[in-house]
């Protein structure tokens, strides 16, 4: 495999510079040598304070919420919203990237590259790329800590940047991508480790959760979501986790089997197999606190890897899933007790084989959801429709504490993208549309407030960051990134 770097201020000035994978010496960066940052090291109080004027973490915050306390755009405002700038991946195709702002500078990820740009332009500052992994794929982000950037290839290496100049500071390959893993996850950083899960088709050997040093790459622990003896396959934890610091614990989402294995009840009863579950770790050793199986039987390939989302209401912590299975869960985070489960879809029919409702791709799925807790309403992009019949996409606000929802706006255009979503504190909801068109909706009633055309297909989540006392919104759509400001005269 050979590491790219580049960078420099405009891109008359490009280079490259190629070096095998270990040879980080000749890897330096001598281009980004006029690159003067004056920025502090991202410290674990940032991170657990985020978001604020940054976006630090990929969900936005450690629970998951996806949601901005900025004020500056809102309800009355939102109407004035304009396009600032605007940055194109050329190899980026359909983009899944939720940015990570810090101290002035944006990172932005496509498959097996990291860009970073100056957030009140758009500047194009460097630009680090893997372009010999075997796998191409789609990547979610980054994670930031002191002055390292962390980021997963599509072929599962975990590296390590310096992220003033994108030079490779480590490298270590933490799982065989021969043994059909990859990776399409931004990494989650909690003190001095790395968090990763892996993807694996429903196939293949044992999902994982493993946690790895800052300092160097060193793996310290692996905790495997299937047994080590067992015919059994799959399991994967392919989406950022979540995490809650009073307790040290983080939760992930674990994956279902492939079809043969999921529709034979024994595979249920494995002891050591925590398919189609929520799994609870000790942050510090990966000991497993608990582990709750969302159904004893999935007809489809219905995971559980959606996001998972940690609030308190009514003196509880909770933890909020919205399942790709159609059924909202409210679960006690602290002993994994489900308080109850209710379908969040108007479609729903496990048992009839001819049309299972939802369809195989979920009443939702990855994309981010989204918690307000100025309306204490649960943001999700829902799919209705069944195996064999056209879907459509709704924005649903839904209430927490007994999933009756509260209002749905029809989404336009086709259902194959799949966006996710931001509450603020302007009360408002981002989103988009498979028309191409990216929304803002009123938090409490769903009224569309304001839209804007991109004519691509958009699968992000939108985020939030204020530099130079200015709020701007950032989504990508297409190969671009987008990012909007309100209108000025100056």
């Amino acid at each position: 495999m050979l590491f790219i770097i580049f960078a420099g201020r405009n891109s008359g000035s490009d280079r490259i510079l190629q070096s095998p994978i270990l040879d980080t010496k000749s890897l330096k960066n001598w281009f980004a040598q006029d690159l003067k940052f004056n920025i502090e090291p991202v410290t674990m109080r940032d991170l657990l304070n985020s978001p604020g004027s940054d976006w630090l973490v990929y969900h936005g915050d450690y629970k998951a919420s996806h949601y901005s306390p900025l004020t500056k755009i809102d309800r009355d405002n939102i109407k004035t919203l304009v396009p600032k700038w605007t940055y194109k991946i050329n190899d980026g195709a359909n983009l899944r990237s939720s940015p990570i702002i810090s101290h002035g500078v944006m990172f932005v990820t496509a498959a097996n590259e990291v860009h970073a740009l100056d957030v009140s332009t758009g500047q194009w500052l460097w630009k680090w790329q893997a372009y010999l992994e075997r796998s191409k794929g789609i990547n979610r982000g980054i994670a930031i800590y002191e002055n390292k950037i962390f980021f997963s290839t599509s072929d599962c290496q975990l590296v390590a940047l310096n992220r003033e100049t994108g030079n490779l500071l480590w490298s270590v390959k933490y799982v065989d991508s021969q043994n059909r893993f990859f990776s399409t996850m931004a990494p989650l950083v909690i003190k001095d480790k790395i968090f990763l899960g892996v993807a694996n088709n429903n196939s293949g050997e044992s999902g994982f959760v493993a946690a790895f040093s800052t300092s160097d790459g060193k793996e310290l622990w692996r905790f495997q979501t299937l047994p080590a003896q067992t015919e059994l396959r799959g399991a994967p934890t392919w989406l950022t986790g979540s995490y809650d610091p009073t307790t040290d614990t983080i939760y992930w989402a674990v994956g279902t089997l492939p079809d043969d294995q999921r529709a034979n009840p024994k595979s249920y009863k494995t002891p050591g197999a925590y398919h189609d579950s929520i799994i609870a770790l000790d942050a510090k050793n990966g000991r497993l606190k608990w582990s709750t199986r969302l159904a004893e039987y999935m007809p489809i390939d219905w995971d559980s890897n959606e996001p998972l989302v940690l609030t308190e209401m009514n003196n509880k912590n909770l933890l909020l899933q919205a399942n790709r299975n159609g059924l909202f869960y409210s679960m006690d985070r602290i002993t994994g007790k489900i308080n109850f489960s209710k379908s969040f879809v108007k479609k729903i029919d496990w048992t009839n084989k001819k049309k299972i409702c939802p369809s195989v791709r979920g009443a939702t799925n990855w994309m981010p959801p989204s918690f307000s807790p100025l309306t204490g309403l649960f943001y999700v992009m829902t799919l209705e429709g069944c195996v064999g019949e056209d879907n459509s996409f709704y924005i649903t606000a839904l209430d927490p504490t007994d999933a009756n929802i509260k209002w749905t706006y029809p989404t336009r255009g086709t259902n194959i993208a799949a966006p996710g979503l931001l509450a603020t504190g302007g009360n408002i909801v981002l989103g988009s549309e498979g028309s191409g068109h990216m929304v803002a909706l009123d938090a409490v009633t769903g009224k569309k407030l304001w839209d804007f055309s991109t004519g691509k297909p958009m699968f992000g989540a939108p985020v939030t960051y204020l530099t130079n006392g200015r709020q701007y919104i950032t989504m990508v759509a297409g190969s671009d990134v987008y990012t909007f400001g309100l209108y000025s005269a100056r």
